[in-house]
């Protein structure tokens, strides 16, 4: 994984919007460059913490000028233009996903369905980084990836845009092979342990469960969407 440790390069890259993980900066450190650095993220939805020195120097080496980032593997797009040239009509939300390997692992799925987009919450979600690119198999190149600063606006912008928005849920009462995908469809998945948010859950137009025995409490997020999605590809190739 690739990594910034001077204060200029990371300010050009911030400013060149390439796609920047997390940011780290010495407490040591408060200047006009680090400033900026702060403004810049901020600006971006990056996510940034000041961190004592030593913690700087296991990243970046003993000499360094108090800051250390990680770039991703892949650039980011925005909503609009990863909506520009649409084709499949569906779009992949993923709300707060913390382990990396489920990441990986639901963008590979998402990618073999032909998603026009997936949208990742910028905070509380695991990084897209090294693990990621691996569980991913190397399908990270091929999906437009969308740093979401509000999944809830951004749902309102997928609605006006004619999506019809699902989320899963366990206690719903339409079950995902019921649902009618073949139309323009955003779907929401949740965290490992709490699932989709109530905020989500209240501004989706329809939740979906994925019935199974009673003896598995749930099914593994990354495997719910592998469920999801490939049903959504059969009955839109259909």
């Amino acid at each position: 994984m690739a990594a910034v440790t001077s204060l200029n390069a990371l300010i050009e890259a911030l400013g060149d919007g390439q796609p920047i993980n997390k940011v780290l900066l010495s407490r040591s450190r408060h200047d006009a460059k680090i400033a900026t650095i702060v403004r810049l993220c901020r600006e971006r939805g990056i996510i940034f913490q000041f961190v004592p020195a030593e913690a700087v120097e296991r990243k970046a080496g003993v000499k360094n000028q108090g800051v250390w980032a990680e770039i991703a593997p892949v650039r980011f797009f925005s909503l609009d233009a990863a909506l520009a040239d649409a084709q499949t009509g569906l779009v992949v939300i993923l709300d707060n996903i913390e382990d990396t390997g489920n990441l990986g692992a639901m963008i590979r799925s998402a990618a073999a369905v032909k998603t026009d987009a997936i949208l990742i919450s910028v905070r509380n979600s695991a990084p897209v980084n090294e693990t990621t690119w691996k569980t991913s198999a190397g399908t990270l190149g091929k999906v437009r990836l969308v740093q979401s600063r509000n999944l809830a606006m951004d749902v309102a912008r997928l609605k006006k845009a004619g999506f019809w928005v699902v989320a899963t849920d366990q206690q719903a009462r339409m079950n995902f092979y019921d649902f009618d995908f073949k139309g323009k469809t955003a779907v929401i998945f949740g965290n490992e342990s709490k699932g989709v948010s109530p905020l989500l859950k209240k501004n989706a137009d329809q939740l979906l469960a994925i019935p199974h025995d009673r003896a598995v409490e749930s099914l593994n997020v990354s495997a719910a969407a592998a469920i999801i999605l490939f049903e959504a590809w059969r009955q839109k190739k259909g």
